[in-house]
């Protein structure tokens, strides 16, 4: 027998020994019903739905001002600037004591 029929011959059972499989599905990417016969196959409880998200909100509209008169009320008067004049309140210097002093020495 030649190398090449050997070659050919042995390829052939590997691919055929490849094909020939136990029929359990791989998990590795699985699909959404996969996942679930997985699930009950492995005794955990069925998923439940929690309803899909919502698409639509609720908008009320603000009431329309654009054909109200103007308010006849004067609006409130803006306070004055502060102007300081002085230099900052004196903050009392603090009290070190000797003994952490010396210790840090």
């Amino acid at each position: 027998m030649s190398f090449t029929r050997l070659l050919l011959a042995a390829s052939a059972v590997l691919i055929l020994a490849s094909c020939a499989g136990t029929g359990s599905v791989d998990a590795s990417y699985p699909t959404v019903s996969e996942l679930d016969r997985l699930d009950a196959q492995w005794g955990l409880s069925p998923r439940t739905s929690r309803g899909a998200p919502k698409r639509s909100y609720q908008y009320s509209a603000p009431a329309p001002t654009y054909g109200s008169p103007p308010a006849a009320t004067a609006p409130a008067p803006v306070p004055a600037r502060e102007t300081i004049n002085m230099p900052p309140p004196a903050t009392p210097a603090p009290q070190l004591d000797p003994a952490a002093v010396n210790s840090l020495r």
